[in-house]
């Protein structure tokens, strides 16, 4: 997680459902009182149907599409100048302090089963990144370089395991490829992470050449099941505007 107020509140109150919870409370709260009726009403009918327009895979296909337009295209053999792979920490699944240990989440496995890929393509140097996450034992970059060395069967060079934030992840890793002379890397993480970690590499000087997980693509023709609401086209929503949001503080933040 983010550690500052306002990534925080972009993580919880300014995303969805949270954002269109509290409004609808808030609304019904008004309602209960003679003078702000109307308004209370409608204030809580409307959170309450933008909940149900961001849980639907159509808006959440439509979002994530947005977000992945901002990423070029990789121009043929442009991999041919990359120096090594980095790859972005994403989720994390928590054991319990015990016997069950932590272990990568589905965003994370993804990012690794890309990483594979490419290095059985181009054996490049492989630079892991990503501290550890609330409670974790271990940070998120050891977490993945064990998994991608006993599950893939792929060698890992560098472990980056102090950062928090995408931003973080750019700026500690450059720290590392810059003594390893290296300038270029093929960068892993979803399509609709990839502008911001594209942003936060350039802003730390280091030349980063997308090569993204699976894009979004939207089925044709739209079906019933496109407009009913799901768990994971919520998630999806929430990781679109998250990125859309946190895009914008970046270049607020650091210019």
């Amino acid at each position: 997680m983010e550690p500052s107020i306002v990534s925080a509140l972009a993580y919880s109150f300014l995303m969805p459902p949270t954002v269109f919870i509290v409004v609808a409370l808030a609304g019904i709260v008004l309602a209960g009182f003679a003078g702000t009726r109307r308004w209370g009403l409608t204030l809580a009918l409307a959170s309450l149907v933008a909940l149900y327009v961001f849980a639907t895979p159509l808006m959440s296909t439509i979002l994530l599409r947005a977000v992945e337009r901002e990423v070029p295209a990789t121009p043929p053999h442009a991999d041919a100048a990359a120096q090594a792979i980095v790859v972005l920490s994403g989720d994390i699944h928590h054991g319990d302090g015990g016997a069950v240990p932590d272990t990568v989440g589905r965003l994370t496995l993804e990012r690794l089963d890309r990483a594979a890929e490419l290095y059985r393509r181009h054996p490049l140097p492989i630079l892991m990144s990503g501290g550890p996450v609330g409670d974790s034992r271990e940070s998120l970059a050891a977490l993945m370089a064990r998994t991608l060395t006993d599950d893939f069967g792929v060698p890992v060079a560098w472990r980056e395991e102090q950062s928090q934030t995408t931003y973080e992840n750019a700026a500690d890793s450059a720290k590392i490829l810059r003594a390893q002379h290296i300038h270029t890397v093929l960068l892993v993480t979803q399509p609709w992470h990839m502008p911001r970690a594209l942003w936060s590499f350039a802003h730390v000087g280091i030349e980063a050449i997308p090569a993204p997980t699976a894009r979004t693509y939207l089925k044709t023709p739209i079906d019933a099941a496109m407009l009913l609401p799901q768990s994971t086209a919520l998630a999806d929503s929430f990781y679109a505007l998250h990125e859309i949001l946190g895009l914008i503080y970046y270049r607020w933040q650091f210019g």
